[in-house]
């Protein structure tokens, strides 16, 4: 049986230490390094039929969501404005919750309750020649902008 001394203990405890953290290198250099919470391009092409008076829209693109009504077709990024987390939205309570914090926004994108400080962000809306749109996620919009 060997003997364990302090010199003894403390190599082992170093050896862990090392071992822990080589096996934390790649995964750590992999979520810093993903792209796959960003939108990757800032337009986002929709060509499905929105009917008037239609709920929220899931697009093709990351956190992209767009929504026909009486006013107009409007689009918004569905990122928490609180710490950047992906939110949901829940057609039954006409809300959108963050997963993260709990921050609720109203079916509109304006903060109802949580840390969230400002509404989520509004992008633009075109229409191509052929009715489909193009949402230009670069470009901010005020929460009074329709199509």
């Amino acid at each position: 049986m060997p003997e364990w001394t302090r010199r003894a203990v403390l190599r082992l405890a170093w050896v862990g230490i090392v071992a822990a953290g080589a096996l934390t290198i790649k995964p750590l250099a992999e979520y810093l390094t993903s792209n796959e919470d960003r939108v990757r391009s800032p337009l986002v092409f929709y060509d499905k039929p929105l009917d008037e008076n239609s709920d929220w829209q899931y697009t093709s693109a990351s956190r992209v969501w767009v929504k026909r009504d009486t006013s107009g077709i409007m689009a918004l990024v569905a990122t928490c404005t609180h710490l950047g987390c992906e939110v949901n939205y829940h057609p039954e309570k006409k809300e959108w919750l963050c997963p993260c914090h709990g921050s609720i926004y109203d079916s509109e994108g304006r903060p109802i309750s949580g840390p969230a400080p400002k509404a989520m962000t509004r992008v633009a809306v075109e229409r191509k020649a052929d009715g489909s749109l193009i949402i230009n996620t670069s470009k901010q919009v005020g929460l009074d902008a329709w199509l």
